[in-house]
């Protein structure tokens, strides 16, 4: 049986999608190469070690239209028409529909009648200010479209919202590699107070991990945290880095949030020893189409508090089971729940236990299966051949 060729369109070398990249060119039914628009973009800081790649993959030659440090550019690669039509797949699957190079794969999917899937993580909560131009764009786009791949809940909402069809809907649930943050997670956690020590950290440690800006929440974490009252040492823990950095370390200094630790950025390797010192993790975020630092937390195994705008909250956080939803933006909600878990270290236990369990079934493999399910169905529909 001959293998199933696949080109994967997609932004960036993203640490986080090699594991299932990997699975999935592993795989004997399936021929892979993906198309990096670019090795990165302004706003990441990521180290990728290409040296783990196993997949085949191309950094085309483009442009990054509209960049800066605070908004995501727009890739225009004219290249990919041609590495398309050289490689002949049977199916495409691009990774959204907002810049030009996936627009060019359109267009050679339409005048070749290859099979295109739409990988989406958009959801309806999302921050975005949408013509009724793009709108009705994107709803065509998606109407063309011989499938689509998300990774939960939120995402098939907004598609369904689209006009997508259920039946060609698949999940490739977003994962991380689980065992690298629970394994290094604990064993940082063993020695938790001697690397505390060494951090200067003190007492409960709560832990953000992303971006430093304003769509991340920060400004309504650090009001929520002036207003946690208890007799406990409590510390918060802010990793990442950002346009915003330097407005948020100045907020701590005028009102004297002195047990606000600010690490800067971090690459995946020394994130573990921070979600190991951690009792908690608060994801406030006022938008965002997943959220990967979840996956990552909960693997650690720690309770959850976050906002009901990310888009993995309907599947990774079960209010009051493994942490606490709160609604976007309410400060007082995010202060209450905080509070709840600063208080009660059997219940953050627990909850991060719980947290353990839901997350063990979203692996790089379990990934790379759903991108599987999806490529074949699509193919074997336009070449039954292939079958």
């Amino acid at each position: 049986m001959p293998k199933t060729k696949a080109i994967i369109l997609t932004e960036i070398i993203s640490p986080y999608r090699i594991p299932p990249f990997n699975y999935l060119a592993q795989d004997e039914e399936i021929d892979l190469t993906v198309l990096f628009f670019a090795e990165t973009e302004s706003r990441r800081s990521w180290l990728v070690e290409k040296q783990k790649i196993q997949f085949d993959y191309q950094v085309l030659w483009g442009l990054q239209l509209g960049k800066s440090y605070q908004s995501a550019p727009i890739f225009l690669n004219p290249d990919v028409i041609h590495q398309l039509w050289k490689q002949q797949p049977d199916v495409i699957i691009c990774g959204g529909w907002h810049h030009f190079s996936y627009w060019l794969a359109f267009v050679y999917a339409r005048m070749t009648k290859t099979p295109l899937l739409i990988w989406s993580e958009s959801t309806l909560k999302d921050e975005r200010a949408v013509s009724n131009i793009k709108h009705k764009l994107k709803t065509w786009i998606v109407n063309q479209a011989d499938g689509y791949i998300i990774p939960g809940k939120a995402q098939k909402d907004y598609l369904v919202d689209l006009g997508a069809k259920q039946g060609r809907i698949y999940i490739a649930p977003n994962a991380v590699d689980s065992d690298f943050f629970t394994n290094e997670a604990q064993r940082y956690r063993q020695q938790k107070t001697m690397w505390k020590e060494k951090l200067g950290i003190d007492g409960c440690v709560i832990l953000y991990v992303g971006r430093l800006i304003d769509e991340k929440g920060i400004p309504e974490l650090l009001e929520a945290f002036a207003q946690l009252s208890s007799h406990k040492q409590v510390t918060l823990v802010i990793v990442g880095d950002g346009s915003r950095s330097q407005d948020y370390h100045l907020y701590c200094q005028q009102n004297q949030l002195d047990n606000v630790v600010f690490t800067g950025f971090q690459p995946q390797s020394t994130l573990p020893q921070y979600y190991g010192i951690a009792d908690i993790f608060v994801f406030p975020t006022r938008s965002d189409p997943w959220g990967l630092v979840l996956n990552e937390a909960m693997a650690a195994g720690l309770p959850i508090i976050c906002s009901d705008a990310a888009g993995a909250a309907p599947d990774l956080v079960v209010n009051g089971k493994n942490g606490y939803l709160v609604p976007v933006g309410d400060v007082k909600k995010l202060s209450e729940a905080l509070q709840i878990l600063v208080e009660d270290e059997s219940l953050r236990e627990k909850m991060g236990l719980h947290s353990q369990e839901i997350i063990a079934d979203y692996t790089p493999q379990k990934m790379a299966q759903g991108l599987k399910e999806a490529i074949q169905t699509v193919s074997n529909a336009q070449n039954p051949m292939l079958s």
